[in-house]
């Protein structure tokens, strides 16, 4: 007769877990050259349709919002039907699952790139700093000052993780592989087609509303846990502080903040244009030594968020069985 644990490891409803589990170890150990990650590929042919269906903003906005619509689904729905097919025919399915699924979790990128801009700043070599957190964000960041460096670098770092790697997981462990992908892309294509940019106001729409509405229950759940890393009535205070018309964007970094203690957001310039956000967080100014500090919570953060997945699937079996 099978042991507990023959049954746990073979049970299909926990084998996502597993998978999730080895995948999150190998993405943190893989070296996977950005110019060589197919997400890459996907942000460049993205670039390209937005030169070719919206080469200008002058068009009616009605238009440009109808062509951001069309986009995605013209790179992604053929992907998409092709690697449903071809997952269901394989003969081991699991394994390609998790290739997927590395494929979309991919955040180790922006983990070594906040370690760069972490040993810049100690070296004191702000152009350096600058120069490295530059393709990690929109900002501009050739005037952000040793305090704006850190802020910033802690922004992209705790919003990234959130939406593109602990929302993806969610949508992975509810509907399999292929739509993780799927959202992953559309995540990619948010950015190369940010309404924070004169040119993609209207065009870059659809996505960052479709985003919204995906990202709204995984985000309250997964940064809630994070809060647990640091001080939880910290981060709570500091997101209950925040003005009703706050985004969830804002809402992230407030508790983020609140839990290390630490002020974020405020103005930022973008297209030459300073546009401001309410800050929030901590009341103490942010320092270099707190890049270090997210990064280790967002390790931490990362395998509790797998033992709470873990232990939550093992409960729901226990029942079911």
């Amino acid at each position: 007769m099978p042991s507990d644990i023959d049954v746990f490891l073979q049970s299909p409803a926990l084998q996502p877990i597993w998978v999730l589990g080895v995948v999150i170890l190998v993405e943190m150990l893989l070296h996977w050259p950005e110019r060589y990650h197919p997400l890459f590929f996907a942000k460049l042919v993205a670039t390209r349709m937005a030169d070719k269906v919206n080469p200008s903003a002058d068009r009616a906005p009605l238009q440009l919002r109808i062509s951001g619509t069309l986009a995605p689904l013209v790179l992604i729905s053929p992907v998409a039907v092709i690697l449903a097919i071809f997952i269901s025919m394989a003969e081991f399915p699991l394994f390609f699952d998790g290739m997927l699924l590395l494929v979309a979790l991919q955040y180790q990128p922006i983990m070594t790139r906040g370690k760069k801009v972490y040993s810049a700043l100690l070296a004191g070599k702000k152009t350096l700093a600058r120069q490295t957190l530059k393709p990690m964000v929109l900002r501009e960041t050739e005037l952000l000052s040793q305090v704006g460096l850190v802020k910033a670098t802690i922004e992209c770092m705790t919003l990234r993780f959130h939406q593109q790697y602990l929302c993806t997981a969610v949508l992975f462990l509810l509907f399999g592989p292929v739509t993780a992908l799927c959202y992953r892309l559309v995540y990619e294509f948010s950015h190369c087609w940010n309404t924070k940019l004169t040119q993609f106001t209207y065009f870059g729409q659809p996505c960052a509303k479709a985003l919204l509405v995906v990202q709204w229950g995984p985000l309250r759940v997964t940064s809630f846990l994070f809060t647990l890393m640091g001080s939880v009535t910290g981060g709570i205070s500091a997101w209950r502080a925040l003005p009703r018309s706050s985004s969830a964007h804002q809402a992230l970094l407030a508790l983020h903040g609140g839990a290390l203690g630490i002020e974020l957001s405020g103005p930022a310039i973008y297209e030459n244009t300073k546009k401001r956000s309410t800050k929030c967080g901590g009341k103490r100014q942010a320092d270099t030594i707190d890049i270090k500090r997210i990064s280790n919570h967002i390790i931490l953060c990362k395998f509790a968020f797998w033992v709470l997945c873990l232990c939550i699937a093992v409960g729901l079996y226990r029942v079911t069985v």
